[in-house]
């Protein structure tokens, strides 16, 4: 017979476990840290591509600003629109968007040098798109710029793929 103060752990619904060894612990300890970190790579790489996706990204056409507010010679980044408004040195208007065509990271302008720079593997582009070494086989893409009643206006609608600058990606107002 059982003494009272005595509990019956199948009754209590408590199960009766195995004595686990130290090594067992440690395995099922190290596997489920490593499945963890599975799970967290995935997730930050599912992350990290769904933020180079194109899908939403452009928007149609936007009015940046006054043709007389922009300086000959600057360069702008306008985020909203994931590129840079050029204004060239005889007045005319450009916008390079702000992705590396060859790796797809965000490109930066680096004012002092006067040239972009892809963070990703260190590929600089010229003031007007143009690569500057062999890591990038073509210039960044574009988009069309277009003037009415004195603004600038740029259609981001969707980039232009081009080989190289060429004069004709530069748009004059009137």
């Amino acid at each position: 017979m059982k003494k009272m103060n005595e509990q019956n752990p199948e009754k209590d619904g408590l199960s009766v476990s195995k004595n686990v060894s130290r090594r067992d612990f440690l395995n099922i300890s190290l596997k489920a840290l490593g499945g963890l970190a599975a799970i967290e790579l995935g997730v930050a790489g599912i992350l990290f591509l769904r933020s180079r996706s194109l899908a939403g990204e452009f928007g149609g056409v936007m009015t940046i600003g006054k043709i007389e507010g922009f300086v000959p010679g600057s360069v702008v980044e306008i985020e909203d629109g994931n590129f840079y408004l050029i204004c060239t040195e005889d007045g005319g208007f450009m916008a390079v968007y702000r992705r590396c065509p060859h790796l797809g990271c965000t490109v930066k302008w680096m004012e002092n040098e006067q040239k972009f720079l892809c963070p990703c593997h260190s590929a600089t582009f010229a003031k007007t798109g143009d690569f500057n070494n062999k890591l990038v086989a073509r210039a960044l893409d574009y988009f069309p710029v277009s003037f009415d009643k004195g603004m600038v206006k740029v259609d981001t609608t969707a980039p232009i793929v081009r080989e190289q600058h060429l004069p004709q990606h530069v748009s004059y107002p009137g």
